[in-house]
């Protein structure tokens, strides 16, 4: 009798503990759909589906260093039609609006636009201006990531929203 119990008691703890992980951050428009999952063991899976892009499915690792998310990718580049893309590192501000998580990309310099922070303070305040837009929670989950499963806590657990210091602004 107390084998039956103690095996049932095993399953229930790994199967409740299990679905808190992976960790699971999602953007989707009317053109894509892009899902980066983190495990709790520093890994992540990164796949993007586009009706006008390519399928982008890459793995890597991440670390967390304050409140910016790093993710390092397994490989350097991808081909594609011929062309080779290259694979930065994707940073990433971790950011809780009204009780989401929420992932903001800090590069300074976008491709293919004319956006450019020349300076770390101009692109934090561009993200309280983003923060502070009435629309942004339309953005989240669209244009920036939004936690869709998991318990982020378990990687993090910042109480701010932008940062302690941004917070006051």
């Amino acid at each position: 009798m107390w084998k039956f119990l103690y095996v049932g008691l095993m399953v229930f703890l790994v199967t409740a503990c299990s679905q808190k992980n992976p960790i699971v951050f999602q953007k989707k428009s009317d053109v894509s759909v892009v899902t980066l999952s983190l495990d709790t063991n520093g890994t992540f899976v990164y796949h993007a589906e586009s009706t006008v892009g390519a399928t982008f499915n890459e793995e890597g690792t991440y670390t967390i260093e304050d409140s910016v998310l790093i993710l390092r990718y397994q490989y350097e580049s991808f081909e594609h039609l011929c062309y080779e893309i290259p694979l930065e590192n994707d940073t990433s501000l971790i950011m809780n609006y009204k009780g989401t998580y929420v992932l903001f990309p800090t590069k300074k310099t976008i491709t293919n636009t004319d956006i450019h922070f020349s300076s770390n303070e101009d692109l934090m305040q561009h993200i309280v201006a983003e923060y502070n837009r009435k629309d942004f929670s339309e953005r989240v989950g669209t244009h920036y990531f939004g936690l869709t499963a998991g318990d982020f806590s378990l990687l993090f657990n910042g109480k701010w929203n932008i940062s302690p210091y941004y917070d006051k602004k």
